[in-house]
């Protein structure tokens, strides 16, 4: 209900759901103890296709009502002991954010802007450029530029191989997609 009040969901209950042909998911669903203090403001929250099923987190904002949000869509928020309690709110997706915690929209942004932009990393570390001089004079490798590359590289894929893989994905989607691209640059 729009209204807020608590309504018992039988679909919810028994586990049905609309199985329209070519259904489209504007609606979704998530837990009342996941939302933020605050309306409107932006958030992290964990949230449910409800016609697909699929969990994931996203960055959205929430309203009691629609318009005060600019692309707004339903958003069944559950309760109770057994979550068959719900209130009907809103919610715009801002971006979606991979269970690995890896936001997609945002690391195809900067692979985009990459593409225009210098890839000159510049460290402005006296310590840093000292050992880096020191593992290529000492014949470790070619290059301060390299030992640089590899050395984090490596870090990366130990720490943080989810991003490398989700870098990947982006960096092969452009690659293999010149249509993709020339859109792209349109934006």
């Amino acid at each position: 209900m729009r209204n807020g009040d608590p309504v018992v969901d039988e679909s919810m209950r028994h586990g049905t759901r609309d199985q329209r042909e070519g259904a489209t998911s504007d609606h979704y669903i998530t837990s009342e103890e996941h939302l933020p203090d605050e309306e409107c403001t932006e958030t992290t929250l964990q949230i449910t296709d409800a016609e697909t099923k699929r969990i994931f987190e996203a960055r959205v904002r929430i309203a009691r009502e629609p318009d005060e949000l600019t692309d707004p869509q339903r958003l069944t928020v559950v309760t109770g002991p057994h979550e068959t309690v719900s209130k009907e709110w809103y919610v715009e997706l801002l971006d979606e954010i991979d269970a690995a915690g890896i936001n997609e929209d945002l690391l195809r942004r900067l692979a985009r802007e990459q593409e225009t932009t210098s890839n000159i990393v510049n460290t402005r570390s006296d310590d840093l450029k000292v050992v880096l001089t020191y593992l290529v004079e000492s014949g470790q490798y070619e290059s301060t530029a390299e030992a640089l590359r590899e050395l984090a590289f490596e870090q990366l894929a130990e720490h943080n191989p989810a991003l490398l893989e989700a870098y990947d994905t982006v960096r092969t989607e452009f690659e293999a997609d010149p249509l993709r691209r020339a859109l792209m640059d349109q934006e």
